[in-house]
């Protein structure tokens, strides 16, 4: 029975094999496609994009029959079930089957700053002289690229966009000046070394940007695109103001160990922290003063400060929100050691100051703070609104002074990232003045000083304010 089962078997493929294609040979013959124009967004020069898929579908019940498939502009690379080349002949689709078309762009370097509009299309001849055509367009701008290089005392302005492919380093007392309006893109894996000294000067109205080099409106709040900014120990007077840094696995991170060299420091101002798939800013042992900045959608931690150091933060919105898993850590945590492949590494917690400073998030106590040896952390919170539980037995050991208690700072959108107080929000004229005198603008440059009180956190509300702003 077997036997004549594999006979039937055999018999049927020779069969099948030796039936005759018959194909479609009428003038009404139209193919099918996936969509009818392939876009790309902004693609930077000699860097290309990610890939492009087209489905050439063939919906008759006969063969068709492709005689060329062609593009005619170098900026775009095709491959067509398999075979690269932007011109292919007599390509067979069966019956109710497809083909696939991947298509990529490389545009060579332009003397233009400003993106310029690349188009052509994929045409498809066929059927004594029937022509079927899919558009592709996209944008592509010139930039400077920093690949794998260790970079010398220079000044980056925004005339075009620097793109860091395999990473960087500002080496050993140099410099990097960053001035107002740039925009530094990173390629996947890609992260900027500090062991000199970062001076990133962006303006309340011509910010500077760190993302990932996907510029896609996709890509816009996935986590993880690049792995963020890295102050070595040793690195000194850094300071970033009015910058985003976004998309990156942790933001910024500041210190390492086996060294002696001093930890690094940083100041902050008005610098924005989104979108970052372990966390907003982590330390070891480094000194950090931020002001009007704010930190969210982060997957472990908005703050890690591990190891002492020195910390103050004034008028900062952390909330600790994330929405692609369940979130298990804390949103900050505070500690004088770490630890690190069974050694454990101390250092002093010299200061830990938070003051009219929003520190809140979804989880019942957002906020923990570790001892080595079980001694009070040096500690503050000063008018802030803060999302703990008081009940851990730690918190009875710090001062809250006219701190908020509470789940709910009443922010126009923690779903949509807007951190700005609505109108009936708990932090609204609550801050301490004494405090805000030293910081009399916010983070968009509004004074705090403009009716009854300044308001807790980054923002001052506006009379009439709403979402989308």
């Amino acid at each position: 029975m077997k036997r004549l089962l594999l006979l039937i078997t055999v018999l049927y493929i020779i069969i099948w094999g030796c039936t005759e294609k018959k194909y479609f040979t009428g003038d009404n013959l139209v193919l099918e496609f996936s969509v009818d124009t392939v876009y790309f967004d902004t693609v930077f020069t000699t860097i290309g994009t990610s890939t492009s898929e087209l489905r050439v579908i063939n919906q008759n019940n006969r063969w068709v029959k492709i005689d060329k498939i062609s593009l005619n502009n170098s900026f775009f690379r095709l491959n067509i079930n398999g075979v690269p080349g932007n011109i292919i002949r007599d390509v067979e689709i069966a019956p109710g089957d497809s083909i696939f078309i991947f298509i990529d762009a490389l545009i060579d370097p332009t003397s233009s700053n400003s993106p310029v509009m690349i188009n052509d299309s994929i045409v498809f001849l066929y059927n004594n002289g029937n022509i079927q055509d899919i558009n592709i367009l996209a944008w592509g701008q010139d930039i400077n690229l920093i690949e794998g290089e260790e970079v010398s005392s220079q000044i980056w302005t925004d005339e075009k966009p620097y793109v860091i492919y395999n990473s960087m380093m500002v080496d050993t007392g140099e410099v990097l000046t960053i001035e107002e309006g740039a925009r530094i893109f990173f390629h996947r894996g890609s992260t900027m070394y500090i062991a000199g000294t970062l001076l990133v000067e962006g303006s309340v109205s011509n910010r500077v940007l760190f993302s990932s080099d996907r510029v896609e409106q996709f890509y816009d709040d996935i986590p993880g695109q690049w792995e963020g900014i890295y102050f070595l120990n040793g690195s000194q007077n850094n300071r970033i103001a009015n910058a985003d840094i976004i998309n990156a696995v942790s933001a910024i991170h500041l210190g390492n160990l086996g060294t002696i060299d001093p930890a690094p420091d940083l100041t902050l101002l008005n610098t924005k922290i989104l979108h970052n798939s372990v966390c907003g800013i982590s330390s070891l042992g480094a000194s950090i003063e931020a002001s009007n900045c704010i930190i969210t959608h982060c997957g472990f931690y908005s703050l890690y400060l591990a190891m002492g150091g020195s910390y103050k933060f004034t008028h900062c919105s952390i909330n600790s929100y994330w929405d692609y898993s369940i979130r298990t850590s804390p949103g900050i945590m505070i500690s004088d050691f770490v630890e690190y492949n069974n050694i454990v590494y101390t250092g002093v917690l010299e200061q830990s100051v938070f003051s009219n400073s929003s520190l809140t998030g979804s989880l019942d106590n957002e906020i923990v703070i570790y001892s080595s040896d079980a001694s009070i952390l040096n500690c503050q919170f000063n008018n802030c609104m803060l999302s703990i539980n008081q009940e851990l037995a730690f918190w009875a050991d710090y001062n809250l002074t006219g701190s908020i208690i509470s789940s709910d700072p009443g922010y126009i959108s923690v779903y949509d990232y807007d951190l700005r107080p609505d109108t009936l929000s708990v932090l609204v004229d609550r801050a301490d003045r004494g405090i805000s005198i030293l910081l009399e603008y916010d983070i968009r440059g509004f004074s705090r000083f403009q009716d009854i009180g300044p308001d807790i956190g980054a923002y001052e509300r506006q009379i009439g304010e709403i979402s989308g702003i």
